[in-house]
C-alpha cells in the first residue's frame, strides 16, 4: 500500500509535509497515529533508512504498536525503525562504556523497594523518611526543570549535602534513580555534540509532546539536531505533571522556542460516541473557560452509552461492577473480554475486581506500577534474580539485606558498609570475610550477618537450576506471587540464561507491554495506564473525592489548584478510551481499613465504614450528563 493510500485533509497533510519543525495538535481518538504511521511510510518509500528514523512513544507498547502497523501496511524496513521510548535511547546512551567513563553512573535505576532502603540510609542524617522523600521529589523536579545545570546549584546549604551524600549513596551502589536517566543522557550530548556516542537521526517523530518534562524535550532537540522533527500532542490530555513534572506548556509555546514552526491540528474524535464528545467537551472547558475544546465527533458517529453509577460501597461498586461486566460480555454481539477496559483510581478496587471476574468466567489481568513487586516474598525472589544474574550488584544486595524489615536494617547496614570502605572491599565481599571468621564482625550489626548468610545459602541451589526451574524456585506455583510469576512464566520461554531472564522480567515490569483487544482478557489498570488504549465498554471505578481528584495537603493555593486542573484532564483522558459505552462508577461508604488503605480521608464514619462523596468532576461533564443512579436502579434498568 502506498503511503498517501486514501489519506485526505489533515492527515494528508502531516504525512506529507516535508516543513521542519512540524506541530501537530491532535485531540483525542482523532488519528495521530495514524498519521504519524503514515508519515513514517513516505520516509521510507522515498528510500530513508529505517535507521534514520526515531519515532518516541510514550509506552513500549505503543512503539511495538506503531511498528506493527507499518509492516502490516507492507513498507520495506518498518522492523528497522527506532521505535522507542525516550528512556529506552538514554539508557542505550548511557549503557556505553564510553559513555560511562565520561560520567562515572550506571544506568541502573533503582525500583521502588529498592528505593525505600535508599530512603532509610539518608533519613538519619535529613530529618527522617518524609524529609528526604521531599528533598528527592524537589531534586528530580530540579533535574526535569534542567536547574541542576545551574552554576552552583543547588544553594541551600541542605540541599547541598543532601546532593553530596545522595550522589555518594547512588554511586556506590552502583545505581541512579528513574527522574536522573533524561538529564544525564541530555548532559552527555551536551558536552559531546560530535561524538559517535552520542544519537542523532535525520527524522524524529515524537508522540504525547505534552507529557515530556523540559530535560525530555531538550534530549528531543539534541536527537533531532541534525535532521527533521515532528511533535505531536495535545495539551488538554497533559497528566504527568505532578509525577513526571510534565512540560505541558513545551506543546503550547513550541513555535516561540522553534523557530519556522509549521502547524496542522486534528479535531475530528473518530473513536468516541456523540454522547462521550459532549462529555468530554464539558468537562475540558472547566479548565479553560475562554478556549472551549474543538473536539467534534466524527460524521455518523454512533449515540453511545453513559451511566454515571454511586453503590452503596465500595464492595457493592466491585461486585455490581463485575456483575455488568458478565451481562455485558454475555450479551453483546461480537464482543470479547479485550473489548472491557476497566480504569481504577485505586488500585485495591482494580485488584479485587481481577479476583472477582475469573469468577464469573472472565480472564482479567491487572496493569499498575511495578505491582508484580507489590508482596514481600515477590521482592526477595526478584532481589536472588539480580544478584544471580549480577553477582556485583550492590543496589540488590542492599535490598535484601533490608527490605523485610521496617527499619531496613540503617543502622547495621552503616557499620558494614564503613568496615567495608576501611577495608577497601565491596560490601559482600566485607560480609563473607565475616562469615568466614578472616574479619571482626561489626558491632551491634543486629542480625544483618544472618541475613546475608540466608542469601548464601539459597544462591547455590539456585546457580544450578535451568530458567524454568528457577522461576519455580523463586517464585513457588500455589503462593502469593502469582502477579510476577506469571511475567516471568511468560517471559521464560525465550530466556536461556538467568541474565536473560532479569532483562525481560525487568521489562515486563516496569514498562508492561499492555495486551490488546485480541489478548482474552479483561484489562484493569490506573488512569494514567490508559493512555493510547481504546475499547468498546469503559468502567472508571472509585470516582470520588479524595481519589478524584487527589490532593496533598501540603500543596499551596496555587498548586492545588494546578493539581485539580491536571486530574481533570486524567478524567478526560479516561472517559474519551471508550468507543461505545461508559460506566463512571463511585461508592457512599468504603470499610475504614479500605478507605484509610485507599488514602480516602474523611471526617464522616459510618458504623466501620468511613462515608465517601462522589468526585465533584462528575458535576463537571455538562448539563448533557445522565443523571446519577443507585447500583440498585443500574441493575434494574439494564436486567442483570
Amino acid at each position: 500500500m502506498a503511503w498517501d493510500t486514501n489519506l485526505t485533509g489533515a492527515h494528508l497533510n502531516i504525512a506529507s509535509m516535508q516543513s521542519s519543525p512540524l506541530r501537530v495538535l491532535a485531540g483525542p481518538g482523532t488519528g495521530k497515529t495514524f498519521a504519524m504511521m503514515r508519515r513514517i511510510a513516505r520516509l521510507l518509500e522515498q528510500q530513508t533508512l529505517p535507521t534514520d528514523i526515531l519515532a518516541v512513544s510514550f509506552t513500549r507498547t505503543a512503539a511495538k504498536d506503531l511498528v506493527r502497523q507499518l509492516k502490516a501496511l507492507g513498507v520495506p524496513g518498518a522492523d528497522l525503525v527506532g521505535a522507542s521510548t525516550l528512556h529506552s535511547v538514554a539508557f542505550k546512551l548511557l549503557g556505553q562504556n564510553a559513555v560511562f567513563m565520561a560520567t562515572g553512573r550506571v544506568p541502573r535505576p533503582l525500583l521502588q523497594y529498592e528505593q525505600s532502603c535508599l530512603v532509610a540510609d539518608l533519613s538519619r542524617n535529613f530529618g527522617g523518611r518524609t524529609s528526604v522523600r521531599k528533598l528527592l521529589r524537589a531534586f528530580e523536579a530540579y533535574w526535569a526543570v534542567l536547574q541542576h545545570q545551574a552554576p552552583g546549584w543547588p544553594t541551600d546549604p541542605i540541599e547541598q549535602e543532601f546532593d553530596r551524600e545522595l550522589h555518594h549513596w547512588l554511586t556506590y551502589h552502583g545505581a541512579m534513580l528513574l527522574g536522573e536517566l533524561i538529564p544525564l543522557a541530555l548532559d552527555y550530548v551536551l558536552r559531546n555534540p560530535t561524538s559517535p556516542n552520542a544519537p542523532s537521526y535525520k527524522h524524529v517523530l515524537v508522540d504525547e509532546y505534552q507529557d515530556l518534562n523540559r530535560a525530555d524535550q531538550e534530549f528531543v532537540d539534541a536527537l533531532a539536531r541534525s535532521g527533521t522533527l515532528t511533535v505531536i500532542g495535545d495539551e488538554d490530555q497533559s497528566i504527568y505533571t505532578s509525577l513526571r513534572h510534565a512540560h505541558p506548556e513545551g506543546i503550547t509555546e513550541f513555535h516561540q522556542t522553534h523557530a519556522n514552526t509549521v502547524d496542522e491540528a486534528l479535531s475530528e474524535c473518530r473513536r468516541c460516541p456523540i454522547t462521550v464528545v459532549t462529555l468530554a467537551n464539558a468537562l475540558i472547558l472547566r479548565n479553560h473557560p475562554s478556549r472551549p475544546s474543538t473536539l467534534v465527533p466524527s460524521v455518523g458517529a454512533p449515540s453511545g452509552n453513559a451511566y454515571v453509577v454511586q453503590h452503596a460501597s465500595t464492595t457493592e461498586e466491585v461486585s455490581s461492577s463485575a456483575a455488568f461486566i458478565d451481562w455485558y460480555l454475555r450479551n453483546t454481539p461480537g464482543v470479547v473480554p479485550g473489548d472491557v477496559l476497566v480504569l481504577a483510581t485505586r488500585r485495591l478496587l482494580g485488584y479485587a475486581l481481577r479476583e472477582e471476574l475469573p469468577r464469573l468466567g472472565h480472564p482479567a489481568q491487572s496493569f499498575f506500577t511495578e505491582e508484580a513487586l507489590d508482596k514481600l516474598s515477590s521482592q526477595e525472589g526478584f532481589c536472588l534474580l539480580i544478584l544471580l544474574a549480577k553477582p556485583n550488584d550492590r543496589a540488590a544486595l542492599r535490598g535484601w539485606l533490608g527490605i523485610d524489615v521496617e527499619t531496613k536494617r540503617t543502622p547495621a547496614y552503616e557499620r558494614v558498609w564503613s568496615g567495608a570502605q576501611q577495608h577497601a572491599m565491596a560490601p559482600a565481599e566485607f560480609l563473607d570475610a565475616v562469615l568466614l571468621g578472616n574479619m571482626q564482625r561489626p558491632s551491634y550489626s543486629g542480625d544483618l550477618p544472618q541475613r546475608y548468610a540466608d542469601f548464601k545459602t539459597r544462591l547455590p541451589v539456585l546457580m544450578a537450576l535451568s530458567v524454568p526451574d528457577l522461576v519455580d524456585a523463586l517464585w513457588p506455583a500455589g503462593s502469593d506471587n502469582e502477579e510476577i510469576r506469571g511475567l516471568a512464566l511468560a517471559v521464560a520461554a525465550s530466556c536461556q540464561t538467568p541474565a536473560e531472564l532479569l532483562e525481560e522480567l525487568t521489562a515486563a515490569i516496569v514498562q508492561p507491554e499492555l495486551p490488546g483487544p485480541d489478548d482474552g482478557v479483561v484489562r484493569i489498570m490506573s488512569l494514567h495506564k490508559s493512555k493510547g488504549l481504546t475499547a468498546r465498554c469503559v468502567l472508571v471505578l472509585g470516582c470520588v473525592a479524595g481519589a478524584l481528584p487527589s490532593l496533598n495537603a501540603y500543596l499551596t493555593p496555587e498548586q492545588t489548584q494546578n493539581a485539580i486542573k491536571e486530574q481533570r484532564r486524567l478524567f478526560y483522558v479516561a472517559v474519551t478510551r471508550t468507543t461505545e459505552t461508559l460506566v463512571i462508577s463511585s461508592a457512599a461508604t468504603a470499610p475504614f481499613g479500605d478507605a484509610k488503605a485507599m488514602g480516602l480521608l474523611t471526617s464522616r464514619f459510618s458504623g466501620g465504614n468511613a462515608v465517601l462523596q462522589a468526585s465533584p468532576f462528575i458535576s463537571d461533564l455538562g448539563p448533557s450528563a445522565p443523571k446519577a443512579i443507585s447500583g440498585k436502579q443500574w441493575h434494574a434498568q439494564l436486567g442483570f
